[in-house]
C-alpha cells in the first residue's frame, strides 16, 4: 500500500482501436470504489473521451501516446495502435515498480500487433512475469464462485505433451493454492485436476501423461498438504453436478478449460494473474475490432475485472 494508504488501481486501455476504451468507460461509470481506493486510467485520453459523457468528470488519467498526431479509429487497428497499447503497459509497469500503483486492470491487446514492437510477445501474463523477473506466474479465470487455472497457456496443441510434466503441474498447483489461501481466504482449497487425454487417459490406453506426470504431481501436492482430486475426464467434468464443490479447477490447456467457462460466464469472466507482487486482472475477451466503436460491446467482464481488483489484496510475502 502506498504511503497515503490509498489503493490505486491502474487501468490500461489496451489496443485503442479495439473495444478497450469503450468497455473501460462503461465499466467505470458503473463501478463503485470504496473509500481508500481509486482508479487511474493509462492510455490515449482522446480515444477514451469518445465514450465518456461530456458533462461527467473524467477519472484520473495518464495520457500516453507514441505520436500525439496519430488519431486512433475504432475498429481499424494499425501499427500505431499496437505500439501505443504496448506503451500503456510499459508505463503501468514503471508505476507499479515505483509503488505508485497497487493493482492493475488491463484491457485487451492484439498480440500480433504488439509483437511487431516486442518480438515474442505472448500476452500480458508472460510480459508481466518477465518484467518482474518471476517464473511461477499463473493464469486463473474467475466467475461467480468458479476459479480455473491453466497449466499451459498460449501454446500449440502439438507442443502440449512435452509441456505437461510433473514439475510444471506441481508448480501450478502449489502457486495457485497459496494464492487462494492468502488472497481469497480459503483455508484449504479443494482442487479438481483434469486429465490431458480423452477419458483422462483410460489408465494409459489413450495416452500416458496422466500416469507419467499428472498423477505423480498430485501425489506430491498431497504430500505438501494440498487437497486435490482427479484426474477427471474433461468432457464430463463441467456438467454442473460434477464440478460442484471445488474451489479450483486445474485445466491442462487453454481450450480445455475456457470453452466451458466462456460458454457459461462470458459476460462476467475475469482473467486473474497469480504469483505477481500485486493484483492484476483483465476481462476475459479480446480486442473485438469488428464491433469496436459501435456501442454494442458488453462491459460486464471489464466491470467484473475492476470489481475483483478492488476486492482482492496482493498476498504478502511469507
Amino acid at each position: 500500500m502506498s504511503k497515503s494508504k490509498v489503493k490505486i488501481i491502474g487501468i490500461t486501455l489496451g489496443d485503442p482501436a479495439g473495444i478497450g476504451p469503450e468497455v473501460t468507460a462503461a465499466a467505470l461509470l458503473k463501478a463503485r470504489f470504496p473509500r481508500g481506493t481509486q482508479a487511474v486510467v493509462i492510455g490515449n485520453e482522446l480515444s477514451f473521451a469518445r465514450f465518456w459523457p461530456k458533462r461527467k468528470a473524467r477519472p484520473q488519467f495518464i495520457h500516453v501516446a507514441a505520436d500525439p498526431a496519430v488519431r486512433h479509429e475504432s475498429g481499424r487497428p494499425s501499427p500505431q495502435s499496437g505500439q501505443d497499447s504496448l506503451l500503456y503497459l510499459e508505463t503501468a509497469v514503471e508505476l507499479l515498480k515505483a509503488g505508485k500503483l497497487q493493482a492493475l486492470v488491463t484491457a485487451p491487446v492484439a498480440k500480433e500487433a504488439v509483437a511487431r514492437f516486442l518480438p515474442g510477445f505472448k500476452g500480458h501474463t508472460t510480459f508481466l512475469a518477465q518484467a518482474f523477473g518471476l517464473k511461477n506466474v499463473e493464469m486463473v479465470f474467475v466467475a461467480d464462485d468458479v476459479k480455473l487455472v491453466l497449466v499451459t497457456r498460449h501454446v500449440a496443441l502439438k507442443e502440449l505433451s512435452g509441456l505437461i510434466t510433473t514439475e510444471k503441474v506441481l508448480s501450478v498447483l502449489l502457486t495457485t493454492n497459496r494464492f487462494l489461501v492468502r488472497s481469497f481466504g480459503i483455508r484449504r482449497p479443494r482442487i479438481a485436476v483434469l486429465g490431458l487425454n480423452p477419458h483422462a487417459g483410460e489408465a494409459g490406453q489413450m495416452g500416458r501423461e496422466e500416469l507419467a506426470a499428472i498423477i505423480p504431481a498430485m501425489k506430491r501436492a498431497e504430500a505438501e498438504g494440498l487437497d486435490v482430486y482427479g484426474p477427471f475426464p474433461a468432457d464430463t467434468f463441467f456438467e454442473p453436478r460434477n464440478c460442484r464443490g471445488y474451489d479450483l479447477i486445474a485445466a491442462m490447456y487453454h481450450d480445455q478449460g475456457l470453452i466451458a467457462l466462456k460458454s457459461r460466464y462470458f459476460d462476467r469472466l475475469v482473467n486473474l494473474t497469480v504469483g505477481l507482487p500485486f493484483i492484476r486482472t483483465s476481462p476475459a475477451h479480446g480486442t473485438a475490432f469488428g464491433i469496436a466503436g459501435k456501442s454494442v460491446a458488453d462491459p460486464g467482464s471489464m466491470k467484473a475485472a475492476i470489481d475483483l481488483a478492488i476486492r482482492l489484496e496482493a498476498p504478502q510475502k511469507s
